[in-house]
């Protein structure tokens, strides 16, 4: 995986973000509290995922499952009484990796590390059976000036010098209206000749459809996509052992955590360097962790993670709570140098101890990279994005690196009215500047949301009050 950023996304009509701006920095916590759309933009950005893998239905078929089944078409558009949203549209500005390489290995450069990239769809019915039809697909890129300008959150010089890199004046891919009124794709040529598609009869995107070396730039925005991780952690899957035949990373159900802990000894630069990280990182968590090891099996073929405490005896990870484990997920993902892009994660505070959620908090901030510093091998370019539903988590969060979703807004459209998700932010932080657009935060608002957080919410209210100056 590459160096890869999501630095703001802008989404309409898609459940209920009937029209939300988001802007992302290196760590994000999005709060609320439950039912209120923190998860609906995780599926958003699960959705641009899984669109470079899989056909717009496909797509569909495996966002999250409502009461057992999946989703119908009809079901991700906003809407409320006769009311149903026109279109799904999704604004991304990326930053993405520009040294790419393509499925037969070729290598390539993008012209640009700096795009914005749009997305619509409507919904369309063939023969009375509904789906999700193209509309529209641009790719754009963003001047470096600009780029470097409205990056948004505090970033010192040498780390925007280290990402913000490329030059290129026209469109990658743009819509135009054909010859019937209906919507044509137009891929720019990029060192090879252009393409046009026709947007409603396609059963892919461009980005999804075209990962080719021939295209570049189209390739590298792909790749940020295909790169987007939302971890759903299974406690089977992160307690269980490691086969030899398996995937050497951790899998988004935290799977394959001993052949990754594996692969990373056989690449320490000393003895040992890769368990007594792991081990000193989980004491912070449980005091009476002592060390850590995996037990290589050649009879069964298999790893397995151990740990001991105090006594000096080994217990296997299945002993381990859940909490535990995903604690020890997350660590592995930190110290791993292909870990990459972005990663997010619902409800850290699962299985976690009140009082050890600062630990929690600091890992996963610590995970994420520094803007103060140039992007290189020893700081990744790694996006954490979390939600939560926990006052703990948000007293333990800098107000800079907060979203808050307040209970759903009621608005009307033709007539009609609901309830949407309300994103607002913290005053005085980054996202809240004057020239922005943006839903301001009162301290009024949170006051009953932190009630029920023990002491440490005074010191946040008190930063929040000073404006959280970044």
């Amino acid at each position: 995986m590459g160096d890869r950023m999501l630095t703001r996304l802008r989404i309409s009509g898609f459940k209920n973000l009937l029209d939300i701006d988001i802007r992302l920095g290196p760590f994000t916590c999005i709060a609320g509290k439950n039912a209120v759309g923190k998860s609906n933009l995780f599926d958003a950005i699960r959705f641009l995922h899984l669109l470079t893998q899989h056909s717009i239905m496909e797509a569909v078929k495996l966002l999250r499952e409502t009461k057992g089944r999946s989703p119908e078409p009809r079901s991700l558009f906003t809407s409320f009484g006769r009311y149903m949203a026109p279109e799904i549209r999704f604004v991304a500005d990326l930053l993405i990796n520009r040294d790419v390489e393509d499925d037969f290995g070729d290598q390539a450069l993008a012209a640009i590390s700096t795009l914005r990239y749009t997305l619509a769809f409507r919904l369309s019915n063939d023969s009375g059976t509904e789906r999700l039809e193209l509309a529209e697909e641009s790719l754009v890129p963003i001047a470096q000036e600009a780029a470097r300008k409205d990056l948004g959150f505090p970033a010192k010089a040498p780390f925007k010098d280290s990402i913000i890199k490329g030059r290129r004046s026209q469109s990658l891919i743009s819509t135009t209206e054909g010859d019937e009124g209906s919507p044509l794709i137009r891929v720019h040529q990029e060192g090879h000749g252009g393409r046009m598609v026709a947007a409603p009869k396609s059963s892919r995107t461009v980005i999804g459809g075209l990962a080719s070396s021939d295209f570049p730039t189209i390739l590298a925005v792909h790749r940020e996509m295909e790169s987007w991780r939302t971890l759903l952690l299974e406690p089977s899957a992160m307690r269980s052992a490691a086969l030899y035949s398996d995937q050497r990373f951790i899998d988004n159900r935290g799977a394959n955590l001993p052949a990754a802990i594996e692969r990373l000894r056989r690449r320490e630069d000393r003895k040992d360097q890769v368990y007594a990280s792991l081990a000193n990182k989980l004491s912070e968590l449980i005091e009476d962790v002592r060390e850590l090891r995996i037990k290589d099996d050649e009879r069964t073929e298999t790893f397995t993670l151990e740990v001991s405490g105090r006594d000096g005896v080994f217990h296997p990870a299945g002993s381990l709570s859940d909490g535990t484990l995903r604690f020890l997920v997350l660590s592995t993902l930190a110290i791993d140098p292909d870990t990459k892009g972005i990663i997010c994660l619902e409800e850290p505070e699962n299985g976690i101890h009140p009082e050890r959620i600062p630990v929690m908090v600091r890992l996963l901030r610590d995970i994420a990279v520094d803007s103060n510093f140039p992007v290189d091998a020893d700081n990744p370019l790694r996006q954490v994005i979390i939600n939560t539903h926990s006052p703990v988590v948000v007293t333990n969060i800098h107000p800079n690196d907060l979203i808050y979703f307040e209970e759903e807004q009621i608005v009307t459209e033709e007539r009609e009215t609901g309830k949407v998700a309300s994103p607002r932010v913290p005053p005085g932080t980054w996202r809240a500047t004057p020239n922005r657009e943006s839903h301001e935060l009162s301290i009024g608002q949170l006051r009953s949301y932190l009630s029920t957080a023990s002491e440490p919410n005074q010191l946040w209210l008190s930063s929040f009050d000073k404006g959280a100056a970044s």
